[in-house]
This record gives structure tokens, C-alpha cells and sequence, in this order.
């Protein structure tokens, strides 16, 4: 037979039916979490004698402390443990509890001598009130063996009761749900926000906003029992425990402190082996509590998205650092490395890219080349016109003489930074790299929206273990939000709009939605193009195109008849990956229905993340699974639980029901071994990181480039001569005027001395205004 307990599945079996009955019981209390409903529970209460508790017997000891603690409360006092026994096989022998006034205060803490703050008041007044509870062997049940229901204290009212410390506690559904929510950015005073709106007051909550930070702090103590990076390698050897194929990979110093760490699961290993030609490297700040530096390795996927192919926390950002994140990837993704590589600029950066990937294309972002420029040369002729040479598409001679144009007419020939920014040319110039695969990024601004919106989930206060959690949990909601552009692709057709449907919708059935747009551009751009002339050479044949209204520019295109590969002088299908506009017109000059396989990138197809390569698919994180499901059964219920809250019949029958079913599936969850926390995934975690430990200490504080909030303090400015700190001024003037008055002559003859003393008066007078 169940009781519902302060509606958190408690439950105790009678031999006899005392005088008032355990359904009376349930109904007119109804699980309440508010203390006194009304008055009804008084007389509840007091219909309830000692021979119809001792009459009671329980399954577990857990029964037995939540039967008294709920009488407690509807009562008016609070309990607590006291003295218990158990066996060699951990079995509890008895146990009992008391009224929370029970004992005394101990003397000394009267006659201290030495109180700076004022003595806690008084709650102990020696109440005698007890319940006891003994193991029985031959029913295999607790039965009670004493019951003291008299108090020598006044009972706390309706509006006090849940003040209570035992009446006050965060059980594991709430904590699941304010986990969930704290872990999409929510604060802990909002969730408490959000449950007192729910329960209908503070009253009805069961705890206040102290228990849920006492809650919260206490679990996240126990992911990091061992530490902060022992908690964050853990969650990490979990996930692999879980995921064959996800990598994690850590280097600690000399002190043993944890350095740097490198991660990447399996669909971020998949993806690298299908889009892995271009990386993009950059690093972001303020994501954690230890400052360290957050790389990001990321790409571009068949639909023109953002996917993340790893992720690295740093202790500084030297060469050899660079280094290791590199040969660490590579590593990752076993032995593959990336024709094409964009950064930001960064020199040690740059040239840990020169040491590990030589034979990869560097490209230097040109967002950060025309902010650098702004920042450099106050000149907005020179500062537009770069921006305009930088991605203009022509020959390497044609750049050259503009570049010489460009510098003497806006007068920065001997500018250091315009020779240095030359010297780099072949990094950032669309004439050198002309040819050179990069999926048609020019910037890093696809890292730059993905940690603006990495940021929403992380900050500079996270603790390590934190980080890792949230930025895993971020990754997943980004991969989620960009299944829709798959789903679009993959189930949806475009509609036709140019003159020639028929290569229009051989790209639309090979191209994703995505790629197609932009395919679809230079498609319409061939009817602009006239033909300059043809020449045929055996099986091949060369077209030459200008454009319209530009005859100065011409196009030479080369296309083979028996292998149908097409080659423009443009280099954009080597460049983007895509057909150019020359291609399509000699398509539609050859009469063509389709395009030819060799003018196809598979990058760009449908269906390519199909073919990972043998990588193992990717498998879903449990924690993300359970968590998914819970919102799943909590939005599931909110229609019902609406519609139920207008009729007293149908919300009793609906409270019911959750009892009922609560305490079934509470036994369940227990027998399985999920143990006493809200999350299955934690509990495996914590359980997994018991018994494996990783002998590191929590990293240090680093301080990355440009950390001028955390820098050193400047050096303080001294005199050349009497070597005073100038923020003594006035000390330094009376000392230099001393000397001087020993040796006047050398006032006089010694011009820098003359100038030191006038100096410091100077600043004396600017300063004091004497």
C-alpha cells in the first residue's frame, strides 16, 4: 500500500487498519509539499494515536525517515537523525530519529569569551519527541519500537513550517530540471524564479534559493572530487568510453598541472575525413576560469555550414605550443592533413603551420589584414583600394604594377608596415593564391560567429569540468540547428528558373541546396559572355570568351571530348570547387543536358557524409539522450497537466496517477543501478572516475596576448641621476636641490644634472599645483 510524501514517491505498508486508514490518508492530505493545506490536516493529525503508529511497518529505512518527517511537517516540527546500528553486511540494525529540539547546546559555546558576532539564537530545548524503528529478521521489514509524540516547545505555524531544515530539499527531478536548465545559460536565481512560479508562491517550493546553490555546489564537488582537471579528463574518458572513435589528448608541465588539452569526437573525425581540404585556425579568449586560450579547428560541410573538426584549451601561445596542437590533430585524424590552412596572422601561429604542414596552402584572413591596415595607415584612399587589390582576381604582374601604383600615389613607399604587409603577399593576394582550393573562404569569420556563439554558453568564471560539459552540450545544439539545411536538401527540391532547365536540374540532383544557389549564379552569368573564337587541336578544343562591355578581359577555355573535363582560366572550379560561368557556355555551345563528372566536386554532392572512410558513426551522447527525453515527457505533459488544473476531479485523478506511477518507475530506476542522481550519464561518470584517476593538478591562470587587465605592473619611472621613483616627486626635487647646494658649480657646468632638477620640479608643480 503507497503513500504519497510530500509528492517525492514515499511509501509504508500497515498490518491493521488504524483509525484513520491510509487512503483517508492520501486523500485529504494529497501529497502536498505546502505544510498545513487547511484545517483538515490538523484533524488528521490528531486523529493519528501511537498505537496506530506502532502498528506500522516499513520496507526500507528510507520509508521510515520520509513516513515521520511528512507527519513532522503536517504537524508543525522538524527531525533528524540520531543514533543508528548496522551490521558486518551494512544492513541497518535500527534507527532513530528525533525532534530537531531535541539536546541541549553545548556550555562552552555560552561562556565564550572571545565572540566577535552575535551568538546564534537558541533552538535546542531538550524535546523528548522520538520515533525508532528496528529490523525485523523474520518479516524482513522495520517495525516500530518507539513513538514520543509530546513536544516541551511550541509547534511552528503554516507559514513557518517550510522554513525547516528537514522540510527544505532539492529532490532529483528538480535538480534534473535546473541542471538542464543552468546548462543552457540560465542563473540559479532565474530557475529559482521559474520554480516559484510553477509550485504557485515560495510557499509551495519545499526549499529556498540557498538549498538549490547548496545543491548545485554540492554535485558539481562531487564531478570534481578529485580535482578540476581530474573531473574534466574523466568526463572526457567517459565519452570515449561511450564512443570508440572520440580522441582526447593532454600534455602536463613540469609541476604536474594539466597544460594543454585537445578533443574531438567521432563526427567531428568523420567529417574531417570528407571535408577535410580546408582548416580554418583560430583562437578565442574568455571561455574559462583559467583564462587559457580556446582553439578551434573548424571547416566547411557540403552545405556551405560551419563544422567543428576539434577544439584545444592552451597555457600560452608559443610556437612549440602551436606545435603540439598541430601534430596532436593530425594525430587525431590519423595522419590525414588539410591541403589548404586560414589563420588570423598570428606569427607563431604561422610558422608552427610552415614546421608541421609545409606542403598546405597558408592563407592570412583578410577581415584581420583590412582592420590591421585601417589601424595603420590613416589613409581610407589606401585602406579601400588594398581591400579592393587584395581580393581582386587577376595576373601576378597586373597586382605587382598596381601594388606600385597603389603605394606611391597614396605616399606609404616607406611605410615599415606596407613592406612588411608586401613581404606577405603570397599569403593574402587573390593573384598568388589564384588556384589554390579554399571552399571560397577569404576570412575566419565563420570561427568568429561560431565563438560569438560558443560564448553564449561559456564564460570566463567556468570551471574546467564546466567547460568541457558546456562546450560539449554547445556543439550539439549547433549540429542539431544545421540538420535542418540537411533535411532541406536531402527532401526538397528547388524550383527551376533559367533558360536551361535541363543543366539546371542535373546541378539541382547533384548539388546541395546551398551549392546549387551559388551554381545557379554563374549559370545565368554565361548568357553575358560572347565567344572570341574557337580552336580545335585532335580531340580537344579551346574556347576564348570576353564579356559583355568588357573586351579587355577573355577567358580561355579547354575542353576535352573524350574525357568531357573542362579547364577555364579563371581557376574557379579550382578555387570554390564549382563550374564558372566560361564552363556552362561551352556546355550549352556543345549541347550538353547535364554536367560532365569531371566539372563535379564531391565536396559539394548530396549524400558525401555518407562515406566517412571507415570512421565509425556517430553515437549519440547518453547524457544528451536522457536529457532530451526528459524535456520530451515534460512537454508531453504540460497540455494535460493544463487542462487538469481547471477541474478539482480530474486534478486529483491526475495526481494520482503520476503517484502511482512515480513510485513504479522510481523502483525501476533504482533495481537498474542509476543510483541517486538526476542524471544516468553522471552516475556512470562519477562511478568510471572512482576508480580511474589521472595524477594531475588544476591548471594555472594563463595570460594570453593582449591581457592588459591581468598584465604586470609597469615599471616605475626613476630619476636618471638620484634614481628616485617618480611617484616621490617631491622627496626627489628636495634631494636633487641638496646636492646642487653642496656643488653649485656642478649646477651650473653639468646641463643634464640642471635639467633632471628642473624636470622634477616641473612635475612637482604640474602635479601639487605649488
Amino acid at each position: 500500500m503507497g503513500l504519497d510524501v510530500c509528492g517525492r514517491l514515499r511509501s509504508f505498508d500497515l498490518n491493521q487498519e488504524p483509525e484513520c486508514d491510509r487512503d483517508t490518508f492520501i486523500e485529504e492530505s494529497g501529497g502536498s509539499i505546502g505544510g498545513h493545506e487547511d484545517e483538515e490536516a490538523d484533524e488528521l493529525v490528531g486523529a493519528i494515536g501511537v498505537d496506530d503508529v506502532m502498528k506500522l511497518t516499513f520496507d526500507t529505512e528510507e520509508e521510515a525517515g520520509e513516513f515521520y518527517n511528512l507527519y513532522a511537517k503536517l504537524s508543525g516540527f522538524g527531525i533528524r537523525k540520531s543514533n543508528a546500528k548496522r551490521d558486518a553486511d551494512g544492513i541497518s540494525r535500527f534507527r532513530k530519529w528525533v525532534c530537531c529540539c531535541e539536546g541541549y547546546r553545548n556550555e562552552k559555546w555560552f561562556n565564550y569569551e572571545d565572540r566577535k558576532r552575535e551568538a546564534k539564537p537558541i533552538t535546542r530545548t531538550g524535546c523528548g519527541a522520538c520515533f525508532r524503528v528496528k529490523y525485523d529478521i523474520e518479516s524482513v521489514k522495520y517495525v516500530v519500537t518507539r513513538f514520543i509524540m509530546e513536544h516541551n516547545h511550541p509547534l511552528a505555524s503554516e507559514a513557518s513550517v517550510q522554513h525547516i531544515r528537514s522540510h527544505r530539499k532539492v529532490s532529483d527531478a528538480e535538480y534534473a530540471q535546473a541542471k538542464s536548465l543552468k546548462l543552457v545559460g540560465a542563473r540559479i536565481c532565474q530557475i529559482m524564479k521559474h520554480f516559484v512560479i510553477k509550485a504557485g508562491g515560495y510557499s509551495n517550493v519545499g526549499f529556498c534559493i540557498k538549498d538549490l546553490y547548496n545543491r548545485m555546489d554540492e554535485e558539481r564537488r562531487k564531478d570534481i572530487f578529485n580535482g578540476d582537471a581530474e573531473g574534466a579528463l574523466g568526463f572526457l574518458a567517459a565519452k570515449k568510453d561511450a564512443d570508440d572513435m572520440f580522441f582526447y589528448k593532454y600534455h602536463v608541465d613540469n609541476e604536474g598541472r594539466l597544460a594543454r588539452l585537445f578533443w574531438a569526437d567521432s563526427k567531428s573525425r568523420a567529417d574531417f575525413s570528407v571535408f577535410g581540404d580546408v582548416l580554418v585556425f583560430d583562437t578565442t579568449y574568455k571561455t574559462n576560469k583559467y583564462r587559457k586560450p580556446l582553439v578551434v579547428l573548424a571547416g566547411v560541410n557540403n552545405h556551405l555550414n560551419s563544422t567543428v573538426f576539434g577544439c584545444a584549451l592552451l597555457s600560452d601561445e608559443r610556437i612549440e605550443t602551436y606545435e603540439w596542437v598541430l601534430s596532436t590533430f593530425v594525430e587525431a585524424m590519423k595522419g590525414r592533413k588539410p591541403v589548404a590552412v586560414m589563420t588570423d596572422g598570428d606569427s607563431a601561429m604561422r610558422r608552427a603551420i610552415k614546421n608541421l604542414l609545409p606542403d598546405a596552402c597558408h592563407r592570412l584572413c583578410s577581415w584581420h589584414l583590412h582592420r590591421n591596415a585601417r589601424s595603420n595607415i590613416r589613409c581610407e584612399e589606401f585602406n579601400n583600394r588594398f581591400y579592393n587589390l587584395m581580393a581582386r582576381k587577376c595576373s601576378t604582374l597586373e597586382f605587382e604594377d598596381r601594388w606600385a601604383r597603389l603605394v606611391n600615389e597614396c605616399g606609404v613607399v616607406e611605410n615599415e608596415w606596407v613592406k612588411k604587409l608586401y613581404r606577405r603577399r603570397r599569403l593574402w593576394a587573390e593573384a598568388y593564391l589564384r588556384g589554390h582550393f579554399f571552399a571560397g573562404m577569404r576570412s575566419t569569420q565563420r570561427c568568429e560567429k561560431m565563438n560569438a556563439f560558443l560564448n553564449e554558453y561559456l564564460n570566463e568564471k567556468m570551471r574546467l569540468y564546466e567547460f568541457v560539459r558546456s562546450f560539449d552540450l554547445a556543439i550539439a545544439w549547433l549540429r542539431h540547428t544545421e540538420s535542418k539545411a540537411v533535411h532541406t536538401s536531402e527532401n526538397t527540391k528547388p524550383v527551376l528558373t533559367t533558360i536551361l532547365p535541363e543543366l539546371e536540374g542535373s546541378a539541382a540532383e547533384v548539388f546541395t541546396r546551398n551549392v546549387f544557389f551559388m551554381v545557379r549564379k554563374h549559370l545565368n552569368r554565361q548568357e553575358l559572355l560572347i565567344s572570341e573564337g574557337w580552336s580545335e587541336d585532335g580531340g580537344s578544343r579551346t574556347y576564348y570568351y570576353s564579356k559583355y562591355g568588357g573586351h579587355e578581359i577573355s577567358w580561355r577555355v579547354d575542353y576535352d571530348r573524350s574525357t568531357e573535363k573542362l579547364i577555364c582560366s579563371c581557376m574557379k572550379f579550382e578555387s570554390k570547387g564549382i563550374p564558372c560561368a566560361h564552363m556552362f557556355r561551352v556546355m550549352v555551345v556543345e549541347g550538353m543536358n547535364r554536367i560532365p563528372e569531371a566539372c563535379i566536386s564531391k565536396r559539394w554532392t548530396k549524400g558525401v557524409h555518407c562515406t566517412n572512410n571507415g570512421m565509425k558513426a556517430f553515437v549519440a551522447d547518453e547524457q544528451l539522450t536522457q536529457m532530451a527525453r526528459y524535456g520530451t515527457l515534460k512537454s508531453s505533459c504540460n497540455t494535460m497537466c493544463y487542462y487538469a488544473s481547471y477541474m478539482d476531479d480530474a486534478f486529483n485523478d491526475l495526481q494520482q496517477m503520476f503517484d502511482k506511477h512515480s513510485v513504479d518507475l522510481k523502483e525501476k530506476w533504482i533495481d537498474r543501478g542509476y543510483g541517486g542522481d538526476g542524471f544516468a550519464m553522471d552516475s556512470r561518470v562519477r562511478n568510471d572516475r572512482s576508480r580511474r584517476t589521472f595524477g594531475l593538478l588544476d591548471p594555472r591562470v594563463s595570460r594570453s596576448k593582449g591581457d592588459h587587465k591581468h598584465a604586470e605592473a609597469k615599471k616605475k619611472r626613476k630619476c636618471g641621476h638620484c634614481r628616485c621613483e617618480m611617484q616621490r616627486l617631491k622627496e626627489m626635487v628636495w634631494l636633487c636641490m641638496e646636492v646642487a647646494a653642496v656643488t653649485t658649480d656642478r649646477l651650473q657646468s653639468n646641463t643634464g644634472f640642471r635639467d633632471c632638477v628642473l624636470l622634477c620640479i616641473g612635475g612637482v608643480k604640474s602635479i601639487q599645483g605649488c
